[in-house]
Protein backbone atom coordinates (compact mmCIF):
# COMPACT_ATOMS: atom_id res chain seq x y z
CA UNK A 1 0.00 0.00 0.00
CA UNK A 2 1.36 3.41 -0.93
CA UNK A 3 0.35 6.92 0.04
CA UNK A 4 -1.92 8.95 -2.23
CA UNK A 5 0.47 11.85 -1.58
CA UNK A 6 3.76 11.09 -3.39
CA UNK A 7 5.90 13.16 -1.02
CA UNK A 8 4.82 10.93 1.87
CA UNK A 9 5.20 7.66 -0.05
CA UNK A 10 7.72 5.32 1.58
CA UNK A 11 7.52 2.57 -1.05
CA UNK A 12 10.87 0.95 -1.75
CA UNK A 13 12.35 2.00 1.58
CA UNK A 14 13.44 -0.18 4.46
CA UNK A 15 12.68 0.93 8.01
CA UNK A 16 13.72 -0.41 11.39
CA UNK A 17 11.68 0.40 14.49
CA UNK A 18 13.30 -0.52 17.79
CA UNK A 19 10.98 -0.93 20.76
CA UNK A 20 8.19 -2.05 18.42
CA UNK A 21 6.99 -5.06 20.36
CA UNK A 22 4.87 -3.56 23.11
CA UNK A 23 1.31 -4.15 21.99
CA UNK A 24 -0.49 -0.84 21.94
CA UNK A 25 2.67 1.19 22.49
CA UNK A 26 4.23 3.98 20.44
CA UNK A 27 6.73 1.72 18.63
CA UNK A 28 4.01 -0.76 17.71
CA UNK A 29 1.83 2.00 16.22
CA UNK A 30 4.74 3.54 14.31
CA UNK A 31 5.82 0.19 12.83
CA UNK A 32 2.35 -0.48 11.46
CA UNK A 33 2.02 3.10 10.22
CA UNK A 34 5.30 3.01 8.30
CA UNK A 35 4.26 -0.28 6.70
CA UNK A 36 0.94 1.20 5.59
CA UNK A 37 2.87 4.12 4.08
CA UNK A 38 4.75 1.65 1.88
CA UNK A 39 7.97 0.91 3.77
CA UNK A 40 9.32 -2.58 4.32
CA UNK A 41 9.49 -2.67 8.11
CA UNK A 42 11.85 -4.53 10.42
CA UNK A 43 11.08 -4.55 14.12
CA UNK A 44 13.10 -5.23 17.25
CA UNK A 45 12.26 -5.44 20.92
CA UNK A 46 13.33 -7.14 24.13
CA UNK A 47 9.79 -8.52 24.56
CA UNK A 48 9.59 -11.72 22.50
CA UNK A 49 5.82 -12.15 22.79
CA UNK A 50 5.03 -8.54 21.91
CA UNK A 51 7.49 -8.65 19.05
CA UNK A 52 5.86 -11.77 17.61
CA UNK A 53 2.46 -10.08 17.74
CA UNK A 54 3.74 -6.99 15.92
CA UNK A 55 5.37 -9.20 13.27
CA UNK A 56 2.11 -11.09 12.77
CA UNK A 57 0.20 -7.82 12.30
CA UNK A 58 2.78 -6.66 9.76
CA UNK A 59 2.46 -9.95 7.90
CA UNK A 60 -1.32 -9.53 7.84
CA UNK A 61 -0.94 -6.30 5.84
CA UNK A 62 1.38 -7.90 3.30
CA UNK A 63 4.79 -7.44 4.90
CA UNK A 64 7.60 -9.96 5.20
CA UNK A 65 8.97 -8.47 8.39
CA UNK A 66 12.33 -8.99 9.97
CA UNK A 67 11.65 -9.39 13.69
CA UNK A 68 14.62 -9.69 16.03
CA UNK A 69 14.79 -9.85 19.81
CA UNK A 70 17.24 -7.16 20.85
CA UNK A 71 18.23 -5.40 24.05
CA UNK A 72 19.76 -2.17 22.79
CA UNK A 73 21.82 -1.91 25.98
CA UNK A 74 23.80 -4.93 24.74
CA UNK A 75 26.33 -4.07 22.03
CA UNK A 76 26.52 -7.63 20.73
CA UNK A 77 22.74 -7.81 20.28
CA UNK A 78 22.68 -4.48 18.44
CA UNK A 79 25.49 -5.65 16.15
CA UNK A 80 23.61 -8.89 15.45
CA UNK A 81 20.40 -6.99 14.70
CA UNK A 82 22.03 -4.74 12.13
CA UNK A 83 23.90 -7.65 10.59
CA UNK A 84 20.53 -9.28 9.92
CA UNK A 85 19.17 -6.03 8.47
CA UNK A 86 22.21 -5.70 6.16
CA UNK A 87 22.01 -9.33 5.03
CA UNK A 88 18.27 -9.47 4.37
CA UNK A 89 17.55 -6.05 2.90
CA UNK A 90 18.98 -3.59 0.42
CA UNK A 91 20.30 -1.32 3.14
CA UNK A 92 18.45 0.84 5.65
CA UNK A 93 16.60 4.05 4.85
CA UNK A 94 14.76 4.79 8.11
CA UNK A 95 15.56 4.17 11.77
CA UNK A 96 13.07 4.96 14.52
CA UNK A 97 14.44 4.63 18.07
CA UNK A 98 11.62 4.12 20.59
CA UNK A 99 12.74 2.01 23.62
CA UNK A 100 13.20 3.56 27.03
CA UNK A 101 13.49 2.60 30.66
CA UNK A 102 11.54 4.69 33.15
CA UNK A 103 12.94 4.57 36.68
CA UNK A 104 11.42 3.49 39.93
CA UNK A 105 10.09 6.80 41.20
CA UNK A 106 12.28 7.94 44.04
CA UNK A 107 13.54 11.32 45.18
CA UNK A 108 16.85 12.19 43.51
CA UNK A 109 18.83 11.89 46.76
CA UNK A 110 17.61 8.29 47.08
CA UNK A 111 18.37 7.27 43.49
CA UNK A 112 20.47 4.12 43.25
CA UNK A 113 23.42 4.38 40.87
CA UNK A 114 22.48 0.99 39.37
CA UNK A 115 19.12 2.45 38.28
CA UNK A 116 20.84 5.55 36.88
CA UNK A 117 23.30 3.41 34.92
CA UNK A 118 20.53 1.21 33.50
CA UNK A 119 18.71 4.32 32.28
CA UNK A 120 21.86 5.57 30.56
CA UNK A 121 22.57 2.15 29.05
CA UNK A 122 19.20 1.97 27.28
CA UNK A 123 17.98 5.53 26.86
CA UNK A 124 21.27 7.10 25.75
CA UNK A 125 23.97 4.54 24.94
CA UNK A 126 21.46 2.17 23.32
CA UNK A 127 20.13 4.95 21.10
CA UNK A 128 23.66 5.94 20.11
CA UNK A 129 24.59 2.35 19.26
CA UNK A 130 21.57 2.03 16.99
CA UNK A 131 22.28 5.40 15.37
CA UNK A 132 25.90 4.43 14.72
CA UNK A 133 24.94 1.12 13.14
CA UNK A 134 22.25 2.76 11.02
CA UNK A 135 24.61 5.51 9.89
CA UNK A 136 27.13 2.96 8.63
CA UNK A 137 24.45 1.51 6.37
CA UNK A 138 23.01 4.87 5.33
CA UNK A 139 26.38 6.36 4.43
CA UNK A 140 26.75 3.78 1.66
CA UNK A 141 23.53 5.00 0.01
CA UNK A 142 24.13 8.63 1.06
CA UNK A 143 20.58 9.06 2.24
CA UNK A 144 18.51 8.19 5.26
CA UNK A 145 16.28 9.41 8.06
CA UNK A 146 16.76 8.75 11.76
CA UNK A 147 13.96 9.61 14.17
CA UNK A 148 14.58 9.45 17.89
CA UNK A 149 11.73 9.46 20.37
CA UNK A 150 12.58 12.12 22.92
CA UNK A 151 10.24 13.62 25.49
CA UNK A 152 8.89 16.89 26.79
CA UNK A 153 10.57 15.75 30.00
CA UNK A 154 13.89 16.54 28.31
CA UNK A 155 12.83 20.17 27.89
CA UNK A 156 11.24 20.99 31.25
CA UNK A 157 11.12 19.29 34.63
CA UNK A 158 8.44 16.76 35.51
CA UNK A 159 9.33 16.21 39.15
CA UNK A 160 7.79 13.02 40.56
CA UNK A 161 11.15 11.24 40.64
CA UNK A 162 11.73 11.69 36.90
CA UNK A 163 15.26 13.14 37.13
CA UNK A 164 17.15 10.25 35.46
CA UNK A 165 14.53 9.84 32.74
CA UNK A 166 14.49 13.56 32.00
CA UNK A 167 18.29 13.73 31.87
CA UNK A 168 18.49 10.84 29.40
CA UNK A 169 15.86 12.38 27.14
CA UNK A 170 17.70 15.71 27.16
CA UNK A 171 20.80 13.76 26.06
CA UNK A 172 18.81 12.19 23.21
CA UNK A 173 17.76 15.65 22.08
CA UNK A 174 21.34 16.88 21.92
CA UNK A 175 22.48 13.63 20.27
CA UNK A 176 19.83 14.27 17.61
CA UNK A 177 21.09 17.78 16.89
CA UNK A 178 24.75 16.79 16.82
CA UNK A 179 24.13 13.88 14.44
CA UNK A 180 21.96 16.09 12.23
CA UNK A 181 24.81 18.55 11.79
CA UNK A 182 27.49 15.88 11.32
CA UNK A 183 25.69 13.94 8.57
CA UNK A 184 23.60 16.51 6.72
CA UNK A 185 26.17 16.64 3.94
CA UNK A 186 25.71 12.91 3.36
CA UNK A 187 21.98 13.28 2.77
CA UNK A 188 21.09 11.86 6.19
CA UNK A 189 18.55 13.67 8.34
CA UNK A 190 18.21 13.17 12.11
CA UNK A 191 15.18 14.50 13.98
CA UNK A 192 13.35 13.79 17.21
CA UNK A 193 9.71 13.60 18.22
CA UNK A 194 8.85 14.83 21.70
CA UNK A 195 5.76 13.15 23.12
CA UNK A 196 3.77 14.25 26.12
CA UNK A 197 1.97 11.83 28.44
CA UNK A 198 0.53 9.06 26.30
CA UNK A 199 -1.97 6.32 27.08
CA UNK A 200 0.44 3.45 26.54
CA UNK A 201 0.07 0.03 28.19
CA UNK A 202 2.62 1.13 30.80
CA UNK A 203 0.65 4.22 31.77
CA UNK A 204 -2.61 2.29 31.74
CA UNK A 205 -1.29 0.11 34.57
CA UNK A 206 -1.25 3.17 36.84
CA UNK A 207 -4.89 4.05 36.27
CA UNK A 208 -5.96 1.49 38.88
CA UNK A 209 -3.80 3.23 41.48
CA UNK A 210 -6.10 5.66 43.39
CA UNK A 211 -3.25 8.05 44.19
CA UNK A 212 -2.22 8.27 40.54
CA UNK A 213 -5.80 8.51 39.28
CA UNK A 214 -6.95 11.11 41.83
CA UNK A 215 -3.83 13.20 42.39
CA UNK A 216 -1.31 12.78 39.57
CA UNK A 217 -3.57 12.32 36.54
CA UNK A 218 -5.59 15.56 37.06
CA UNK A 219 -2.33 17.53 37.16
CA UNK A 220 -1.11 15.86 33.98
CA UNK A 221 -4.38 16.65 32.21
CA UNK A 222 -4.27 20.26 33.40
CA UNK A 223 -1.07 20.69 31.37
CA UNK A 224 -2.60 19.27 28.19
CA UNK A 225 -4.73 21.93 26.44
CA UNK A 226 -6.65 19.22 24.61
CA UNK A 227 -7.74 17.93 28.01
CA UNK A 228 -6.85 14.31 27.30
CA UNK A 229 -3.89 11.97 27.15
CA UNK A 230 -2.29 11.40 23.77
CA UNK A 231 -2.63 8.05 21.99
CA UNK A 232 0.20 6.01 20.40
CA UNK A 233 -1.43 6.52 17.00
CA UNK A 234 -0.89 10.28 17.34
CA UNK A 235 2.81 9.81 16.53
CA UNK A 236 2.36 7.89 13.30
CA UNK A 237 1.71 10.86 11.00
CA UNK A 238 4.63 12.93 12.32
CA UNK A 239 6.95 9.93 11.94
CA UNK A 240 5.88 9.31 8.35
CA UNK A 241 6.43 13.00 7.62
CA UNK A 242 9.95 13.04 9.09
CA UNK A 243 10.85 9.80 7.30
CA UNK A 244 9.57 10.96 3.92
CA UNK A 245 10.68 13.33 1.17
CA UNK A 246 8.09 15.81 2.47
CA UNK A 247 10.65 16.58 5.20
CA UNK A 248 13.68 16.69 2.90
CA UNK A 249 14.79 20.03 4.40
CA UNK A 250 13.82 19.20 7.99
CA UNK A 251 16.93 18.30 9.97
CA UNK A 252 17.96 18.59 13.62
CA UNK A 253 14.42 19.40 14.69
CA UNK A 254 12.90 18.53 18.07
CA UNK A 255 9.24 18.24 17.12
CA UNK A 256 6.78 18.40 20.03
CA UNK A 257 3.79 16.14 19.44
CA UNK A 258 2.11 16.98 22.71
CA UNK A 259 -1.31 18.51 22.21
CA UNK A 260 0.07 21.94 23.12
CA UNK A 261 1.74 20.92 26.40
CA UNK A 262 4.98 22.84 25.82
CA UNK A 263 3.13 25.80 24.36
CA UNK A 264 1.01 26.39 27.45
CA UNK A 265 2.31 28.70 30.14
CA UNK A 266 2.56 27.10 33.59
CA UNK A 267 -0.11 29.51 34.77
CA UNK A 268 -2.23 29.14 31.67
CA UNK A 269 -5.74 27.78 31.51
CA UNK A 270 -7.22 25.87 28.60
CA UNK A 271 -10.88 25.79 27.62
CA UNK A 272 -11.91 28.37 30.23
CA UNK A 273 -14.68 29.99 28.19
Amino acid sequence: MTSSLPLFDLAGRTALVTGAGANGGIGHAIALGLARAGAQVAVADIDADGLAKTAAELAAIGQEPIAEICDIADASQVNALFSVIAARSCGLDILVNVPFVFPVRVRPHELEMADWEQMLAVNVTGYLRCCQAALRLMLTARRGAIINIGSNAGVSALGRGALPYSCTKAAVHQMTRELAVEYAGAGIRVNAILPAQTLTPGLSLHLDNPRFRDQVLPRILSGLPQGKLLQPQDYVGPTIFLASDAAIAVNGVLLPVDGGNLAMNAGGSANWL
